[in-house]
Order: structure tokens, then C-alpha cells, then sequence
């Protein structure tokens, strides 16, 4: 598996922005030193082997930025904004509407990841925009957060609200699941602050029983029937009817409706 040059490319206009030329120049000459293919010409055409690549992307987020999850989320933001606002994937996002822009979302890693089995899934529904991920060929910071954060900047060129990122599942292994959703504007409702939430997970449980809301939580991890009802110790048509049952009982539609009640109440996600 290789990585398109172009992250290369980006990479350079952004450190260059903030931190000056002889910045890059000297970052890049340290990590040529360790890593050979970086002493060939590199081009947004060039194809980096994804080791070495991720040695690169170590080394920039130890000199230049903090290596942690927020710091990755914001470096894919600026990516994105640069590579699609002004750089060579402007064509990506001109005459598309919001529904046309998610389907064109899993595009997205053929055209930074070459010869990956690497393959994601969008999805609009409702008020938000579900993002799954599979098959990662390792669980690193850049594939999950830097990814999440490129993803949201695409969003909001399409709304008027910011994008929030909600984990349904990741941190590990090869595969996540996020949804992006409208980020809460104002306080009424206070939906984004601490007793804010306190007070509709309270709700939450006045409409919902431990189970109900155990298995609910099983849906937003993405298990499906079978699967929550082997953890559980319980049939999968006795799983299905919790499901069922539950979405009644909070009036919501499908699985995607229901974890979209439990990470607006701050009850999945991270």
C-alpha cells in the first residue's frame, strides 16, 4: 500500500504557511536521511510506501504540532480546506449539492491511498452524515483523526453549521464508525454543556430500561441483531424486538435515528 504524494504536497504548503520555508527544508532533509524514497523527486503523481509515509507523518506531528487526536483532527481540517478550497481536488466539490458530496466521500481514499483495500461508506440521513471505515491496514492516528477531521472541513463546505464529529466506535483495530452532525449553536437547551447533557441522559433512562438502553448502545457500536444477542445471552429475535421496541419507545426511526438520539443526549460517542 502507497500514499499519493499529494498529502506530501499538502503537508509542505502548510508547514511552510506557519512555520517558514527553511522550516520544511530542514524537516524534510532529516527525515530524507532516514527514509530513502524522500531523496527521489516527489510529486502530487508520486506514489510513498505507506511506512515510510507514516514515519514522515510521525516526525511532522513530534516537530511541528502535538501528536495528539485534536491535533491530527485539525491538521486533516487544514488539509482539506487547502487541497480542496485552493489546490488540485477543487474539481472534487465544484456543482455538487450536500447529497452528491457524501456519495463522493469514499473517493476519497482511492485517491490519497493506492493498491489499499482500505474502503469507507457515507451515508446522509437525517441531520447527519454516517462515515464508516473498513479494513485499515493498521489503526493509526492518521487514518482515523486526520481522516475524521478532512471529512468534516469537506461538510462544512456544503453547511451553514459546523460539523461535529461523534466516535460510534474506533480508537482500535481496523475499522470506525463516526457521524457528523451539526454542532449545537447557543445554549437554549444546552445541549453541549454538562448539566446540559445530565439532564437528557436523565431523560433518557425515564424513557428507556436497562436493557432497552443496553441494547441501544450495542446498535451505536454498529452489532447487529445476531451479534448484540450473543453478548447478551439472549436470541437474535429477541434482540430485534428490544431494537424495535426501543425506537418506539423514543419515537425514532432505524438504528441511524437511534444513535442519533443517544449521541445528541452525549450517551455514545467520544
Amino acid at each position: 500500500m502507497n500514499v499519493s504524494g499529494l498529502s506530501i504536497l499538502t503537508r509542505k504548503i502548510l508547514v511552510t504557511r506557519s512555520f517558514g520555508s527553511d522550516a520544511w527544508a530542514h524537516f524534510y532533509r532529516d527525515v530524507a536521511c532516514e527514509q530513502r524514497c524522500f531523496r527521489s523527486l516527489i510529486t502530487a503523481n508520486s506514489e510513498v510506501p505507506l511506512p515510510a509515509f507514516l514515519a514522515f507523518q510521525d516526525e511532522l506531528m513530534r516537530r511541528f504540532f502535538k501528536g495528539d487526536g485534536e491535533a491530527y483532527v485539525k491538521l486533516g481540517r487544514e488539509s482539506s480546506r487547502w487541497a480542496l478550497g485552493e489546490g488540485p481536488l477543487k474539481a472534487l466539490v465544484q456543482g455538487k449539492d450536500l447529497e452528491s458530496m457524501v456519495a463522493a466521500l469514499p473517493a476519497f481514499h482511492s485517491v490519497y491511498l493506492k493498491g489499499a483495500t482500505t474502503r469507507s461508506e457515507a451515508t446522509l440521513t437525517g441531520g447527519a452524515v454516517e462515515f464508516k471505515v473498513f479494513d485499515l491496514p493498521q489503526w493509526h492516528p492518521y487514518f482515523e483523526h486526520f481522516i475524521v477531521g478532512y471529512i468534516a472541513e469537506v461538510l462544512e463546505m456544503f453547511c451553514a453549521s459546523s460539523i461535529h464529529p461523534v466516535r460510534m466506535h474506533g480508537g482500535a483495530g481496523k475499522d470506525y464508525h463516526y457521524l457528523f452532525q451539526c454542532m449545537p449553536l447557543g445554549n437554549e437547551g444546552g445541549l453541549h454543556t454538562s448539566d446540559g447533557r445530565k439532564r437528557l441522559a436523565a431523560e433518557a433512562t425515564r424513557y428507556l430500561s436497562d436493557r432497552e438502553f443496553e441494547v441501544l448502545r450495542l446498535v451505536a457500536f454498529g452489532r447487529t441483531n445476531e451479534q448484540i444477542g450473543a453478548e447478551l445471552g439472549i436470541s437474535k429475535k429477541t434482540a430485534q424486538h428490544h431494537v424495535a421496541h426501543a425506537c418506539r419507545k423514543i419515537q425514532v426511526t432505524g438504528r441511524v435515528g437511534a444513535v442519533l438520539w443517544l449521541a445528541e443526549r452525549g450517551l455514545v460517542g467520544n
